[in-house]
């Protein structure tokens, strides 16, 4: 069997790394210097050099400089279209409060207790006069009878402040200012009730605010048929890409089975569109004027059902990716090539750069890539000869493919690995194409009802079966490992083991094991020496989270307590905050501190506490005020929390602090009043809404 690795026939994926790299640099390193243009038009002028010298000499020795520049220039097309978003996405706002002229692009969202509007900022009012923005922004509306009654189109005038966007300052915490600017929003603000008014409604619409009111039609007709609770959720995930009514029951019980990738619109379930209407125009294959009409029909039916989902990211890239195999198919009998993948990611990289940073652009093209480059040696390690045998063992051999390319990515952002995602696709694959195509009919036939009511009922049926074969993998024993951590560099280094790996055992290059056995001597080194660095790990964290004021104090992995002033559900409330750093020191479940509790080195009596030495003091109401004392507690960190109105100077003859600690869930008002306390006070002290979370070793 020929291993479909050699690079020369590939020409598109050659091209591919050099624009990759020239986004990983605008964006990693030439973006936060300031000085892109100057960057730019040096590398530039050092491609004109080089394309110069080539011409003026033309000599067959200089013939290399012909695949430099290319190279070059792709480098510079990566680093210029990178910086060209970023500029466009970035937004100097006004530090003080003005008037803003919004208008919602999306229908708002409903979260626990705010409204989140999409909407973009069109003009701003200041002393200086009115000024047209047009940057995108997320404003967040104080939830009310009102602000429910929101729509897309409606124009809004807000009092407030908008921020550029930014993390929290938690360790280890998901990126979600950079998440934010790759999704093209340029900041964020909140207004509470009577800082905004409905302006007027704009009944205009771009053609993806069209595609989703359609979104919307359909998402109502599936309502109509009687879908509702769990399988109506589960549908409008699969067959529109409509997630905000999954429930977080249904994520987990997906996300273990090793199911999730279901449940996001995109290559899966294109794929198994691609193939029905390629089945359905199968008697076009003869002639080679209809082979060419079978795909022009096939690639509209596929951008016609993009459109219908709202043009989500995820499909459109799966629709590109299916077109251009369309395309290909013209030509040949085996479209689905390396090369064919490099040309999709090469488009939508340069339609948009942010691609890269993905997760389901990630995934997608790795697992595509594992299934092209190792499905076809896997499946034939093994000798199937009946039918089902075949298709069975052929679904597992795709499976294991993919996984084996896509398990890095995975166990990066998830930390999580499914043990029986085999089970889970032999059971699940079938189940979703049935679906699929069940739906499709159903959404079709609405012009016979009876029809369609039979449909709706075996789709139903469907769905329920699904969810029930996900929740029986989900309960077998072992069905997933938990609390995997992954840095960057141990993505890349799996990533090398994979190569040489390939290499050795599927092309028999004894080179490539020189290489495969010390990549995998420093994987194990970069573990060992990030076991003795988590050592010492005992610490005291004070988290920035808004709705949970929390200290964590740290013993040891097995050890850990949380000091909150929150009573329920404390772990579930940090859960954005702390997770990813629980799962990177391996943290067993915190402890909840009662009010009275006594151990080794740690001593807690309601609201003040003493840990390896270091004492805390958590404000979080009017408890201590009007009370005097002869002499003030030492105390390390006073802790000031929500509920507490008074002033710090009441608190400063009973405590003489040696930091103070303003927590997020402070209000702007109270904690410039904090602040400027202290500094007349003389007082150290730390925000942590500006400075992030402050962790302090012992």
């Amino acid at each position: 069997m020929q291993f479909p690795l050699h690079l020369h026939r590939y020409p598109f994926l050659r091209f591919l790394v050099p624009l990759i790299l020239g986004i990983y640099f605008s964006h990693s390193f030439l973006h936060e210097t300031g000085c892109g243009g100057i960057v730019i038009s040096l590398l530039l002028l050092g491609y004109f050099c080089s394309f110069l010298i080539y011409h003026h000499f033309k000599k067959y020795t200089y013939r290399w400089l012909t695949g430099v520049s290319i190279y070059w220039l792709l480098f510079i097309i990566g680093t210029g279209i990178t910086e060209f978003h970023l500029s466009t996405t970035h937004h100097q706002w006004s530090a003080e409060k003005c008037i803003y002229k919004v208008l919602l692009t999306a229908p708002p969202t409903e979260k626990e207790r705010t409204i989140l509007c999409p909407v973009t900022v069109l003009t701003k009012r200041d002393s200086c006069g009115i000024h047209s923005i047009q940057k995108d922004i997320l404003l967040y509306l104080t939830k009310d009878s009102i602000s429910r009654r929101l729509k897309r189109g409606d124009q809004l005038l807000f009092y407030g402040q908008i921020s550029a966007p930014h993390n929290s300052g938690n360790p280890e915490e998901f990126d979600y200012a950079s998440y934010l600017i790759h999704q093209g929003i340029s900041g964020t603000a909140f207004a509470y009730t009577g800082n905004w008014l409905s302006a007027g409604h704009n009944s205009s619409r771009t053609i993806e605010q069209i595609a989703l009111d359609y979104r919307e039609m359909l998402l109502r007709k599936i309502k109509k048929l009687g879908f509702s609770g769990d399988e109506y959720s589960v549908l409008s995930a699969l067959v529109l890409g409509y997630q905000n009514e999954l429930s977080e029951e249904i994520k987990t019980s997906y996300s273990i089975s090793g199911a999730s990738h279901v449940l996001s619109l995109s290559g899966l379930h294109i794929g198994f569109l691609y193939f029905l209407l390629d089945f359905i125009l199968s008697f076009a294959n003869r002639r080679k004027e209809s082979l060419v009409a079978k795909q022009l029909i096939i690639i509209t039916a596929l951008w016609g059902f993009a459109f219908l989902t709202g043009l989500l990211s995820p499909v459109v890239r799966s629709v590109t990716m299916f077109s251009l195999i369309a395309l290909s198919k013209i030509r040949n009998n085996h479209p689905v090539t390396l090369n064919t993948l490099a040309v999709a990611a090469l488009l939508m990289l340069v339609y948009n750069p942010f691609y890269l940073y993905d997760v389901s652009f990630q995934l997608s093209f790795s697992a595509v890539a594992g299934i092209v480059l190792l499905q076809p040696w896997i499946y034939s390690r093994i000798n199937v000869k009946s039918r089902i045998g075949k298709y069975i063992w052929g679904l597992m051999s795709v499976s294991i493919a993919a996984q084996a390319i896509t398990a890095p990515i995975v166990l990066y952002y998830f930390s999580l690995f499914s043990t029986h995602f085999l089970l889970t696709n032999i059971l699940v694959i079938p189940l979703v194409s049935g679906i699929m195509y069940l739906a499709v009919f159903t959404l079709c036939l609405e012009f016979i009802p009876p029809i369609q009511s039979i449909l709706a009922f075996l789709l139903k049926e469907a769905i329920k079966l699904l969810n029930g074969s996900v929740a029986f993998v989900e309960h077998l024993p072992f069905s997933s490992i938990n609390g995997i951590w992954l840095s960057t560099t141990d993505v890349a280094i799996l990533y090398l083991v994979l190569l040489f790996f390939t290499f050795f055992f599927i092309l028999k290059k004894r080179w490539a094991l020189f290489c495969l056995l010390p990549c995998i001597l420093f994987l194990c080194l970069f573990h060992a020496e990030e076991r003795y660095q988590q050592q010492s790990m005992r610490s005291i964290v004070f988290y920035n989270t808004r709705n949970c004021p929390t200290i964590q104090l740290i013993e040891s992995k097995k050890t850990s307590y949380l000091f909150s002033a929150e009573k329920d559900s404390v772990p579930q409330k940090l859960r954005y905050a702390a997770q990813r750093y629980w799962t990177k020191l391996g943290l067993s479940n915190p402890l909840i501190l009662p009010p009275d509790y006594q151990g080794t080195g740690i001593w807690k009596h309601k609201d003040i506490l003493c840990f390896e030495g270091k004492t805390i003091c958590m404000i979080k109401d009017d408890t201590w005020r009007n009370k005097v004392s002869d002499h003030p507690l030492y105390i390390d960190y006073l802790y000031l929390c929500k509920g507490y109105k008074g002033r710090l100077a009441w608190l400063m003859p009973l405590f003489n602090a040696q930091k103070i600690v303003i927590d997020a869930s402070v209000s702007d008002y109270h904690r410039e009043s904090f602040k400027k306390e202290c500094r007349l006070l003389g007082v150290n002290f730390v925000s942590l809404s500006e400075k992030g979370a402050l962790q302090i070793p012992l």
